[in-house]
C-alpha cells in the first residue's frame, strides 16, 4: 500500500473570507481519491471526485457505525459519536435501522411543515435582530452577528419546531462552541440542550408538541429504541440543526449586505434560494462528510482500502471545482442551483436541509424588507473565517449596522 500523501486538511483554516482554503484544490489536484494521514492515527481516503463521492455516499459498503473505526483511534478525538450498539442515531445507523429512524424524523420537514413554519422563522429573525438593533443604537456600536444572533436564531427556529422551551437559550447556544473547538463550552451547552429536551419529553411543556408525537413514532417504528435513545436523537436534532445552519449564515449575510444594490434588483423569493443553493456549494457548513468506514475490503479509484477503512468526501472541494464550475468560488443568484453535496447524499442525506435552506432564504427576506440600512460596519474584504477549527467553516466575526427596524406590515 502506497504512503499517504503528505496532506493535512484537518489543520484549522484561517485567513480572510474572500481566499478560498488551498487545502481542497491540493487534494483535487493529488487525486480523485487520496490517501492522507488522520487525525487520530493511520490514513483516511479522501473523496475528491464528484461521480465518486455520489456513488460512496450511496454504497452500504461505506457505514457509518463508529464501531467500525480503527481500535487505536483515541475516543472521541476524531470527532466520533457512541456506536450504534450503545445508543442509535440517524448518523450511526444503516440499513433498516436507519430507515425506520428517518421515518421518525420525515414528518418533521414535509414541505408542508416547512412552509408553515416559515411567518414564524420570520418572526424569530426580526424580533431577536430588532432587540440587537436597538441595544446598538443606545451603544453607539455595531452588532457582531456571529456572537450575539448566529447561534440563537436557529436554535429557536428548532425548539419552537419541536415545542420545546428554551429558558436557558444562551446556555443552549453554547452547544455551538464545538465548532470554536471549544470543548468546555460545548460539553455545558450539550447538558442543557439535554436537559431541555428531557423536560419536553417529560411533558413539561406541553403534551400535544411535536417532541411528543416524535417520541411516540420512535416508539412505533422502533418498539426496542429505549427512552434515552430517544431523547438522544431529539438532542442530536437540535444540536445539529443549530450549529450547521449557525456556520453557514454568517457566510450568507455577509455576501447578502455585501452585494445590497444587486439584490434589490432580484426577484424575491426565486432569487433567494438560488443565492442560498449557490453559497451553499461555495461555503458548505462543514468542508467534510461525517465518518464512514468500509465494512469489507474494496477497489476505489485504483486504491485498495481494507476493511474498516475511514473515508471522507470533501465537500467543499468538491462544491468549487473549477472542472464543474466556470467560477467556481463566485455565486451566480441567476443560475438553477441545488446546494450540490452541503446536505450530503444518498440514504444519509441530511432530512433537515430544507428546514436549514428556508431559515437561510428567510433570514434575507427579513433583511430585506425589515432592516433595508443594515450594512457591514467593515469591507468584506477584512471579514476572516475563524481558525480554531477544522470541522466547520465559519466567520470569526461579523460587524453589522443594523440601523432601526421598520415596522412588520
Amino acid at each position: 500500500m502506497a504512503e499517504p500523501t503528505p496532506l493535512d486538511p484537518f489543520a484549522p483554516v484561517g485567513g480572510p473570507v474572500a481566499e478560498h482554503p488551498e487545502v481542497h484544490d491540493r487534494l483535487r489536484r493529488a487525486g480523485p481519491v487520496v490517501r492522507v494521514p488522520a487525525p487520530a492515527g493511520g490514513s483516511v481516503w479522501i473523496v475528491t471526485d464528484h461521480p465518486i463521492a455520489r456513488a460512496v455516499l450511496a454504497d452500504p459498503t461505506f457505514a457509518k457505525d463508529p464501531a467500525l473505526a480503527p481500535t487505536d483511534w483515541p475516543g472521541r478525538e476524531p470527532g466520533l459519536e457512541p456506536p450504534a450498539s450503545t445508543v442509535r442515531s440517524l448518523t450511526t445507523t444503516d440499513g433498516p435501522q436507519h430507515r425506520a429512524l428517518r421515518r421518525v424524523h420525515a414528518p418533521l420537514f414535509t414541505r408542508r411543515q416547512i412552509g408553515s413554519r416559515r411567518a414564524r422563522m420570520a418572526e424569530i429573525a426580526r424580533e431577536l435582530l430588532s432587540g440587537l438593533a436597538e441595544r446598538s443604537a443606545a451603544a453607539g456600536r455595531p452588532v457582531d452577528l456571529v456572537a450575539e444572533f448566529l447561534p440563537h436564531y436557529p436554535l429557536l427556529v428548532v425548539c419552537d419546531l419541536l415545542g420545546i422551551a428554551l429558558p436557558g437559550v444562551a446556555r443552549a447556544a453554547d452547544a455551538a462552541a464545538m465548532t470554536r473547538g471549544d470543548a468546555e463550552h460545548a460539553h455545558g451547552g450539550l447538558a442543557e440542550l439535554q436537559s431541555l429536551v428531557e423536560r419536553a419529553l417529560a411533558g413539561a411543556d406541553r403534551t400535544d408538541s411535536e417532541v411528543m408525537r416524535f417520541a411516540a413514532r420512535a416508539r412505533r417504528e422502533l418498539p426496542d429504541l429505549r427512552d434515552d435513545e430517544i431523547a438522544y436523537q431529539l438532542t442530536g436534532l437540535v444540536f445539529a440543526g443549530q450549529i450547521t445552519t449557525e456556520s453557514f449564515l454568517g457566510f450568507l449575510v455577509a455576501h447578502h449586505l455585501a452585494d445590497r444594490a444587486a439584490d434589490r434588483a432580484g426577484d424575491g423569493n426565486g432569487r433567494d434560494a438560488a443565492l442560498v443553493a449557490e453559497l451553499l456549494r461555495i461555503h458548505p457548513p462543514a468542508p467534510f462528510t461525517l465518518w464512514r468506514f468500509t465494512t469489507a475490503p474494496v477497489v476505489l479509484a485504483g486504491h485498495h482500502l481494507p476493511a474498516g477503512a475511514p473515508v471522507l468526501v470533501d465537500i467543499e472541494g468538491i462544491g468549487t471545482d473549477p472542472a464543474r464550475f466556470p467560477d467556481p468560488h463566485t455565486a451566480d443568484p441567476h443560475r438553477p442551483s441545488a446546494p450540490d453535496l452541503a446536505f450530503g447524499d444518498g440514504p444519509h442525506a441530511c432530512v433537515g436541509a430544507g428546514l436549514a435552506q428556508a431559515e437561510a432564504q428567510v433570514l434575507v427576506e427579513v433583511l430585506r424588507s425589515a432592516f433595508p440600512q443594515a450594512r457591514l460596519a467593515v469591507p468584506f474584504a477584512q471579514l476572516r473565517r475563524d481558525g480554531t477549527t477544522a470541522r466547520a467553516r465559519r466567520l470569526a466575526a461579523l460587524p453589522v449596522w443594523l440601523d432601526e427596524p421598520l415596522a412588520p406590515r
